[in-house]
């Protein structure tokens, strides 16, 4: 295991679900002082902490690197068949939770921004690096730095988050491109003939934005015997979905050309006391992948119009309450950071990489905030076992990954 790899387990080593960024964040403030970099901690609450750094000349353009250090829950540490964080390498792949989402890929950066440094390559404007917290649990890092004015002066990012497939499952992954027009039978038997890695990556240029809500409904409780003296809570509820229900099937029939349809789910619901009691309270929650052709706020407006609509027909109260909402980004695949990083990965992956959108979000959300038109790219090591028990990164990739971002940076500032 060599030191960039030492590097890597030990980002995952440390435990990082659940509010505990810190840790990792003192770290790499640390390796970089060492190598003459100094970095700003950027603290957020007890035990949570990001950071930004960055080189260069400050004379040009501003190149950002954004890679979150929290990770997802741990799941079941005995379902594992290495410890989840072990940061341990078993022939070319490097298991534990975060490998692939996505402590490689800001420890690539890192990488990447030391090598340079050491490299006394000259960079003409600035490469920043951004080590968020909490972009799991709602983006909370990104959000901060991004009002504190962090970004203010952003030319373009790259978000380190995984963006390959592993061969094996590519056949399983096309349909969905195929459906969306992105990817062709025949641009998939080329891809599979000039790939010779275990992984086939793309380069991500839109994805999905989020909103988050639940709806409260408050009755009144009373004795199953007696239901006219309550008001059933979970009657107004239905009555909700229902109405939900036949807008989601109008918002699903416009599509965007990368990422297709808005993808609304209902993710859960609760109500209730117990078997012989009128509930005198329900709520259901609901997560909505959103397009750019269907803003959060026309589902916000919609829904607000929903609620008021219900708790005219019933006699519940039923309350609208917004969790979070990102805004789906699209970049373009002719500006100079998506050209750039097309020639610079196919020649270290040894691969032809396309462009598509996908469905799930980044801190990319909250940089584009302060500059709509930001050039945007979502590439990184990585594969589609994010979230999963026996998470891993590929070694090779990862390697190659830090010589990429190395490149491109030095590129993009010559």
């Amino acid at each position: 295991m060599n030191e960039s790899e030492r590097i890597l387990r030990d980002l995952i080593q440390i435990r990082t679900d659940g509010n505990q960024e810190e840790q990792v964040a003192d770290y790499l403030i640390n390796l970089l002082k060492k190598h003459g970099i100094e970095a700003r901690k950027v603290e957020f609450s007890s035990n949570r902490a990001g950071l930004i750094a960055e080189i260069g000349d400050r004379k040009g353009p501003v190149l950002g690197f954004a890679g979150h250090e929290d990770t997802v829950a741990l799941s079941n540490p005995a379902d594992w068949t290495e410890s989840p964080l072990s940061g341990k390498k078993i022939g070319h792949r490097i298991y534990g939770r975060g490998s692939t989402d996505m402590k490689a890929g800001l420890a690539a950066g890192i990488i990447a921004m030391i090598n340079l440094k050491e490299l006394q390559i000259p960079l003409h404007g600035t490469f920043r690096i951004y080590a968020t917290v909490g972009e799991e649990s709602g983006e909370v890092g990104a959000q901060k730095m991004v009002e504190q004015g962090f970004a203010d002066d952003l030319t373009a990012l790259i978000i380190g988050e995984p963006s390959g497939v592993p061969v094996t499952g590519l056949k399983s992954f096309a349909p969905r491109l195929e459906k969306l027009g992105i990817i062709t039978k025949s641009d998939l038997k080329e891809l599979l003939q000039v790939n010779r890695g275990s992984e086939q990556h793309f380069l991500e240029i839109a994805h999905k934005g989020a909103l988050s809500y639940d709806i409260i409904s408050r009755g009144k409780t009373a004795h199953s015997s007696m239901p006219e003296l309550g008001v059933n809570a979970i009657d107004s509820l239905l009555a909700f979905i229902y109405e939900q229900n036949v807008y989601f099937d109008e918002l699903i029939q416009k599509n965007n050309r990368l990422l297709g349809s808005t993808t609304p789910v209902l993710t859960k619901i609760s109500g209730g006391e117990q078997l012989n009691t009128v509930p005198g309270e329900a709520k259901l929650s609901v997560f909505v992948r959103t397009i750019p052709e269907i803003s959060n706020e026309q589902i916000i407006n919609h829904l607000t119009k929903l609620v008021k609509q219900i708790n005219l027909k019933t006699k519940a109260d039923l309350s609208l309450k917004i969790n979070f909402k990102h805004q789906p980004v699209v970049s373009s695949v002719e500006n100079r950071l998506s050209q750039l990083t097309q020639a610079v990965g196919e020649k270290y992956l040894q691969q032809k990489l396309g462009f598509i959108g996908v469905p799930g979000g980044t801190d990319a959300s909250q940089f584009i905030k302060k500059n709509p038109q930001l050039e945007v790219l979502i590439f990184g090591p990585g594969n589609t076992t994010a979230h999963q028990v026996d998470e891993y990164v590929d070694a090779d990739v990862f390697h190659s990954f830090i010589k990429i971002y190395q490149d491109v940076v030095a590129k993009y500032l010559a």
